[in-house]
């Protein structure tokens, strides 16, 4: 599996496509598993990286109401799309609502998926974010 690294801005075409990076077609031939992002973007992952999220958010018990919310919300946006011949995806229009996607996006690879945002929301959140992981204030979580 390819990693989804780096930073690349496009614009979305009127009926909600963009590009995918050259680099990253291979990856998503299988097609591009779409869902919900946290804090404003969209979740594109490969069918490879969506098997093993979709087995985690699945562990969680029936029982337990956040694990019954999240999943609800995760799986109830999830949808699958297959890239055109040109690399293009498109988003559907009831996730670029959600998250206010626009005519400029910004494509965030995050090692095992891509994120989607709005540019200027991208730009705001990284900053803020950068500051932080520059000055030793974020850390990787371990399970």
């Amino acid at each position: 599996m390819a990693e989804l690294l780096g930073e690349h801005h496009y614009q979305m075409d009127p009926k909600g496509r963009i590009s995918l990076p050259a680099k990253f077609r291979e990856a998503f031939k299988a097609g591009v598993h779409l869902t919900l992002g946290q804090e404003g973007c969209v979740y594109a992952f490969p069918r490879e990286e969506w098997e093993l999220e979709r087995r985690r958010v699945r562990e969680g018990s029936l029982s337990d109401r956040s694990s019954r919310g999240y999943s609800r919300v995760f799986f109830g946006n999830a949808e699958h799309v297959d890239l055109d011949s040109q690399g293009r995806m498109v988003i559907p229009r009831r996730l670029r609502d959600k998250v206010r996607l626009g005519r400029d996006v910004a494509v965030v690879g995050v090692a095992d998926r891509l994120e989607i945002w709005a540019e200027e929301e991208w730009a705001r959140y990284a900053e803020a974010l950068e500051s932080s992981y520059q000055a030793g204030g974020l850390r990787p979580e371990r399970e």
